[in-house]
């Protein structure tokens, strides 16, 4: 009988998989394949030795970068990032000051609420 996988392992068990891919295959059936096709790709990959494993590695690298603007930290970086952009940021400032900076801005701007529309500068055209 297979061992339970403890806490630790806790990406070996096949529910993740199942609720990270099952609603997107009934959706889309054909994904499946590709699914499937890139996961027999991957491990005769690492089953092909050190290169191998590099090149499965660097596949694996390159699916984490394409998912990180599908997630909620990249949607809090954006912010932090378009506040960095903003008037009166202190230039020439290292990571952590950056960040600090920025999460200071964007809960101050947090505690005062939202903030109305500009208003627009202009003739407006005459119909």
């Amino acid at each position: 009988m297979p061992q339970e996988p403890d806490e630790s392992q806790w990406w070996l068990d096949d529910d993740l998989w199942l609720d990270l891919f099952t609603p997107l295959f009934w959706e889309y059936p054909e994904l499946a394949d590709h699914a499937a096709k890139l996961s027999h790709r991957l491990l005769d990959k690492i089953e092909d030795g050190p290169e191998g494993v590099t090149q499965a590695a660097i596949c694996i690298e390159n699916a984490l970068r394409l998912t990180f603007p599908f997630t909620n930290t990249y949607h809090a970086c954006r912010i932090l990032f378009e506040v960095s952009l903003g008037e009166n940021f202190p230039p020439d400032l290292d990571t952590t000051a950056l960040l600090t900076e920025a999460l200071r801005r964007t809960k101050a701007a947090q505690e005062q609420g939202p903030v109305s529309e500009p208003k627009r500068i202009g003739k407006r055209s005459r119909r």
